[in-house]
């Protein structure tokens, strides 16, 4: 059994279309470093000497991206340190931000920063977390009850993004899918 999403969005469509360019079998699969190499981008640590020292002395910044003149290139620069899994989120999210946005993210006003990074978290859920993946966590839920844990160790994302991506989906909190006589179901715990 398999929900299929009713319709896609414009950054699913985006995602998809980056997603097009290689053959994924697994979530595991997916490399965020891989696709930037594909698409020209350069991910280099934030302390380098190409970094402007302000930049790099603020402490809540742990990734920005610098797009080139050329659409879809540029460098993402990235905090060391950090560990895999919010290294890979941070990236896709720079990703996003080069392949769709083509401006510098510190040089725009904060209404226009907040919208970037709305459509860049969410084309990076999508990027990470796609649809055909996401139904094969469906079919496995009809034998078996899986978690959101187990959602976020299946796709190497944390929780808080599985949660966030299949908010995409459900519009509302997702904690669990299990099925009962026959039909899937989503679970949110109490708090």
């Amino acid at each position: 059994m398999q929900l299929r999403q009713i319709h896609t969005d414009y950054w699913e469509e985006r995602a998809d279309k980056v997603l097009s360019h290689f053959h994924y079998e697994f979530p595991d699969e997916i490399n965020i470093f891989d696709i930037c190499r594909r698409y020209g981008i350069r991910v280099l640590p934030m302390d380098t000497p190409f970094i402007n020292g302000e930049v790099a002395s603020i402490e809540s910044v742990k990734a920005f991206s610098v797009p080139k003149d050329r659409a879809r290139r540029g460098t993402i620069f990235v905090k060391e340190g950090l560990d895999d899994v919010e290294k890979k989120l941070l990236v896709t999210e720079e990703f996003c931000h080069l392949y769709a946005h083509h401006t510098p993210q510190l040089s725009v006003d904060q209404y226009v920063l907040a919208k970037n990074e709305h459509q860049a978290k969410r084309m990076s859920a999508y990027l990470l977390m796609p649809q055909h993946f996401i139904n094969k966590v469906y079919d496995a839920a009809i034998d078996e009850a899986v978690l959101i844990s187990d959602i976020a160790d299946y796709f190497l994302v944390t929780e808080e993004f599985a949660q966030y991506r299949l908010e995409l989906i459900f519009n509302y909190k997702v904690d669990a899918f299990t099925s009962l006589r026959g039909r899937l179901g989503t679970l949110e715990w109490f708090e």
